[in-house]
């Protein structure tokens, strides 16, 4: 298993428009083949800050994931809520 770990910080007062995004993604990435687990939390100290956990069957899928139009969609949609660069870590899940 692969497993995406991602930080990202929204823009201030972006941060709901950023969850909404979030919000449409799921369920589309939750249909790609592969793709095992795709979760994303909000900080509850500061709202501004998000944390994605996404897991995959293989790097197959991950790449998959990547050349979705769902997901090239959102990753056009949120750089102008973004306040710098998504911090991800690539893990592969000890069995």
């Amino acid at each position: 298993m692969i497993v995406v770990a991602a930080k990202l910080k929204a823009a201030a007062r972006k941060g709901d428009e950023l969850e909404a995004e979030f919000r449409k993604l799921i369920p589309k990435v939750l249909q790609d083949p592969g793709a095992v687990c795709y979760a994303v939390h909000r900080k509850a100290d500061n709202t501004n800050e998000f944390f994605v956990y996404e897991k995959y069957e293989n790097s197959e899928a991950l790449k998959y994931h990547g050349s979705t139009e769902h997901f090239k969609e959102f990753s056009r949609t949120i750089g102008p809520l973004l306040d710098g660069r998504a911090e991800v870590s690539l893990y592969n899940e000890l069995s």
